[in-house]
């Protein structure tokens, strides 16, 4: 019995001080340099989301230098030449092609990019910079993309009308849409409930449209038939495009029924 008595105490006495340690801890944390530090801002930086990434991995420091070069690479020929969103993002993707190399060949890390990407055009939407976030929907499209159609083998095309829906000013419904589809959280189900009655934005491809910017709603527009990797108001701006749009069909729909058939014999 006394063996217990004293195997009883020797656990209290550890409680005891664990307790007090703990305290200490707390008291260490609410001071630097004798001042006490208030409270709300360490409470502030607990509540951060990362909207589904962990900001503190190795795995996604290891992408930033890439995400950064990717950005400059994109921003410097929009801003330099004013080129069509299409051409900025290829661009971009050959200014970065050797040097990350060992990121656009992995979609483990690819996905990583993608989070990240959605990780900072959530977090401007909570923060209402939507040109911001508008260009990370449209990186996290293109890089999510590229995963499926190179690197996974699910999808036989880039869709570009989807990539490019994303940065359509009027249109926020599908931009918070975008968002809030891709993070597990629940940080943009407010804003959604606020913009999810606003009519959804298609373009036509129709570089002669009557419709100002080529821009209309999407409801109205139509797919072209065979590629599917285009869109119209009208049948009028289809008919009238076609001359254009005939070689790229050609080539798309070939690609495509390749695709088809080796998923066919898998």
């Amino acid at each position: 019995m006394g063996r217990k008595r004293n195997q009883g105490k020797a656990r209290k006495a550890a409680k005891a001080k664990a307790r007090e340690g703990a305290k200490e801890n707390v008291g260490n944390n609410q001071t630097t340099n004798g001042q006490q530090q208030p409270l709300a801002p360490q409470m502030e930086q607990l509540q951060v989301c990362g909207h589904g990434l962990n900001l503190m991995s190795k795995a996604v420091t290891n992408c930033t230098l890439f995400i950064g070069a990717f950005e400059d690479a994109f921003r410097c020929k929009a801003d330099k030449d004013g080129d069509s969103l299409s051409s900025c993002l290829i661009a971009a993707e050959d200014a970065t092609k050797d040097e990350f190399a060992e990121v656009w060949n992995d979609s483990a890390k690819m996905e990583i990019v993608t989070s990240y990407f959605l990780h900072l055009g959530a977090q401007d939407i909570l923060e209402e910079t939507y040109d911001s976030a508008r260009v990370f929907a449209v990186f996290a499209r293109y890089t999510e993309q590229q995963t499926a159609v190179v690197l996974k083998q699910t999808q036989a095309l880039m869709h570009w009308p989807k990539i490019i829906e994303a940065f359509t000013p009027s249109d926020m419904h599908t931009l918070v849409k975008f968002y809030r589809r891709r993070i597990p959280c629940s940080c943009l189900d407010n804003k959604y409930d606020e913009v999810k009655s606003i009519a959804k934005i298609g373009v036509c491809y129709n570089p002669e449209c009557s419709v100002p910017l080529e821009k209309v709603e999407r409801s109205k527009t139509m797919y072209c038939s065979r590629c599917r990797c285009v869109t119209y108001c009208s049948n009028g701006c289809q008919k009238a495009h076609w001359a254009q749009h005939k070689p790229v069909c050609d080539k798309n729909t070939d690609i495509k029924a390749k695709f088809d058939a080796k998923q066919q014999n898998t």
